[in-house]
């Protein structure tokens, strides 16, 4: 058969297609391969940059001196000699270092949306929005609570759609239905679509998260092929850990189960919705830790106590920053440490709040110690 086929082709005609088919098979790898080092040419300046700049409040080198001295003073320093910008109105009250501290964090976030490839550029900033839309959720909450402007006013933080103008809209709007108006203009249309705070927050709150994790999905999807895994994963983790806190927090609060599951988020990585109703239909936390069996999750029994929602917490995000080292090991010349230092930042700015109260109270080190996220116990 094979010698017929020859006959009917000959010879010449063979070798030119043999010699075409290894022709486009080296094209194809060289391509490949082309595709691979423009990306990783594509992320050497912005890695460089998040390099750069670090995440040093999550690593025992700079956490434990300042454990050890239990000083603000000294805190303060620090924060400054590693980039954090702070008026001497924030070193006076409490309050105003919080509120410096979490817009220092989101500044450090827009710098890594402004620096990134284009490749990720719309997921950098899906996850900017998550920022936006708890500010645009503080907002309603103030104007329902009836706050002045003033107090209004410093709990909004300039970040992307909620810009420094937005937010003087929105602290002299008239009332609730102009807030909602002004945020539908600046972004937040879908999710507001129908919705009336003076009715309840949840409602509001469940759609503006739903419609965050949508935007994270699409952009997942517009992700270049070679790094478009990595982000995958870290999305597909990052709605397991949300849901995982909604139903540990719900459960501990006893929150009526159906309204724990319109709460939830679509999915995850690991966690399907079905999984997560059987942990709130379960009854209770410890019930709930069972159903983890199984899951890359099932150490929550032994890492965390039942009894305790900050320790629950606090294990959900040292799983988070786990899973950002790991995928930056698996993408050190790519996508992996700019999803490492957005997660980096957010326990930073945790770890922060938790050592400035526990020393203002007077808590002791060993248990601020304890209290601590450090990338050297991973």
């Amino acid at each position: 058969m094979l010698e017929g086929v020859i006959d009917s082709l000959g010879m010449t005609n063979l070798v030119l297609v043999i010699v075409g088919g290894s022709l486009l098979v080296v094209v194809l790898l060289v391509m490949s391969y082309f595709r691979v080092l423009i990306s990783i040419a594509n992320f050497t300046y912005p890695n460089a940059k998040y390099r750069a700049i670090g995440t040093p409040f999550i690593t025992g080198k700079v956490l434990t001196p300042l454990l050890d001295s239990n000083n603000l003073n000294e805190v303060y320093q620090e924060l400054e000699e590693r980039g954090y910008e702070l008026t001497k109105e924030a070193t006076m009250d409490p309050s105003e270092f919080d509120r410096q501290l979490e817009g220092q964090t989101i500044s450090f976030m827009k710098r890594a949306y402004s620096t990134c490839p284009q490749s990720v550029r719309e997921f950098t900033s899906a996850w900017l929005l998550r920022f936006d839309a708890k500010m645009a959720k503080r907002a309603l909450k103030s104007k329902l609570a009836g706050e002045r402007r003033e107090v209004m006013k410093s709990k909004l933080i300039p970040v992307r759609c909620i810009d420094e103008e937005t937010i003087e809209r929105l602290v002299n709007a008239r009332d609730l239905p102009e807030t909602m108006d002004i945020l539908k203009e600046v972004g937040f249309q879908e999710p507001l679509q129908g919705k009336d705070p003076s009715e309840g927050m949840f409602p509001i709150e469940v759609a503006m998260d739903n419609y965050v994790y949508q935007r994270l999905k699409d952009s997942v999807k517009n992700v270049d092929p070679e790094e478009r895994t990595a982000v995958k994963l870290f999305f597909g983790k990052y709605a397991d850990m949300k849901n995982l806190k909604i139903v540990m927090r719900g459960l501990k609060q006893g929150v009526d189960k159906e309204v724990l599951t319109q709460a939830l988020l679509p999915e995850g990585r690991e966690l399907p919705k079905w999984k997560l109703e059987s942990m709130i239909e379960s009854g209770g936390v410890d019930e709930a830790m069972v159903e983890l069996e199984g899951t890359s999750y099932s150490d929550l029994r032994r890492s965390a106590s039942a009894s305790s929602a900050f320790d629950i917490e606090r294990y959900l995000d040292k799983k988070m920053l786990e899973v950002s080292s790991k995928v930056m090991s698996q993408n050190v010349l790519n996508v992996g440490p700019l999803l490492r230092f957005l997660i980096g930042k957010e326990v930073e700015l945790r770890n922060l709040n938790v050592l400035t109260r526990g020393i203002r109270e007077g808590i002791s080190k060993d248990i601020l110690t304890e209290l601590m996220i450090m990338e050297d116990s991973i």
